[in-house]
């Protein structure tokens, strides 16, 4: 009996640290709606963004970027029938004084092409490299700090 009680712990314990929550490649699309904030940012060269004479590859846990920037909720919603969806970054309760807590700092409409790229109206496109249901890390072609740069955004559901 002890000898089955310690195989079926084993089994639970694998099959608890299994991968179920990868989003389906097919329901990216609805898997996306949802509020998120940012995890991490990262740039694949060092940059200094700030002009502090420092740079940095860890945009999130530095000075590069200001902490009330990286306070933001990125939302992505269903658009109307017949329209691209709705991406927006809302100042959360730590303002940049631009504009007021909770107010958009930023919407654009995107489409999802291929279940793989995030096209937008007036960005550059994101690559989709990691989505499960909690976790999402998308990768943008970027120019800071007079080069071209690729920046890594993870972000965790809300």
């Amino acid at each position: 009996m002890r000898k089955y009680t310690i195989t079926v712990g084993v089994i639970l314990v694998i099959s608890s640290c299994s991968k179920d929550d990868d989003v389906s490649i097919n329901d990216r699309k609805e898997a996306l709606f949802g509020q998120w904030e940012y995890e991490a940012i990262d740039s694949d060269t060092a940059v200094d963004i700030n002009g502090d004479g420092t740079v940095n590859i860890d945009l999130y846990n530095t000075n590069e970027i200001r902490q009330c920037l990286k306070d933001n909720l990125i939302f992505f919603t269903e658009g109307a029938i017949g329209e691209k969806n709705e991406f927006r970054i809302n100042e959360n309760g730590l303002s940049c004084g631009e504009v007021d807590p909770y107010s958009t700092v930023e919407s654009d409409k995107y489409e999802l092409i291929n279940n793989e790229i995030l096209r937008f109206e007036n960005r550059n496109d994101m690559r989709i490299i990691e989505f499960t249901k909690n976790r999402l890390v998308l990768e943008q072609d970027d120019f800071l700090d007079d080069q071209d740069v690729v920046i890594t955004y993870t972000y965790k559901r809300c």
